[in-house]
């Protein structure tokens, strides 16, 4: 006998309650749906991951907003304003864009570009440290290891949405350290 998969409702109501496995579920289910659709909007795959993080965090957040028989276009809603803040906010620029970097790597930046760029990456190194060992933890894993979220969850032994928080957090919290830095 075959158990017919959970709809949306049933999950969602489930998320509710605070079934960390209905998160699970959920971002099994619509992962790789929202990447791609993020991706064609996008452009720029890691723009697509950052913005998937940022969407799966705010569903979570507010899940008592949707409602279970549309949450598919719900989400897919979340995701397309995510998307539209991130270029708005201009998200690349923020981190140093891909081409400043890529200049940087390549040789081609000037070496007072070079010496900036790396008394940036050590500031932010500095930055990092001040986190709680948590949020340090998924970060480093997502960031720098290039896990997907479920393998930073099972490597730390947390649930899916506990690992979605701590990265949301810990960059919400790196943001406010380098403003208080550089305001």
């Amino acid at each position: 006998m075959t158990t017919e998969p959970a709809t949306d409702a049933e999950l969602l109501a489930r998320l509710r309650v605070g079934d960390s496995s209905a998160v699970g579920a959920i971002f099994e289910r619509y992962e790789q749906p929202v990447f791609r659709y993020l991706l064609g909007v996008l452009k720029d795959r890691h723009a697509a991951e950052d913005v998937l993080q940022d969407t799966f965090v705010l569903v979570l957040r507010k899940a008592e907003a949707a409602a279970g028989e549309s949450f598919r276009g719900w989400l897919f809603t979340v995701a397309h304003q995510q998307a539209l803040l991130f270029r708005r906010k201009g998200q690349s620029a923020a981190v140093g864009g891909g081409d400043g970097l890529l200049s940087v790597v390549s040789g081609d930046a000037d070496p007072l570009a070079a010496a900036d760029a790396h008394e940036m990456a050590t500031t932010l190194r500095g930055l990092l440290e001040q986190l709680p060992e948590p949020q340090r933890a998924v970060i480093c894993l997502r960031l720098f290891d290039g896990l997907k979220f479920r393998e930073v969850a099972d490597r730390l032994g947390c649930p899916l949405n506990t690992a979605l928080a701590r990265m949301h957090d810990g960059l919400a919290r790196l943001r406010t350290l380098w403003e208080q830095r550089y305001a």
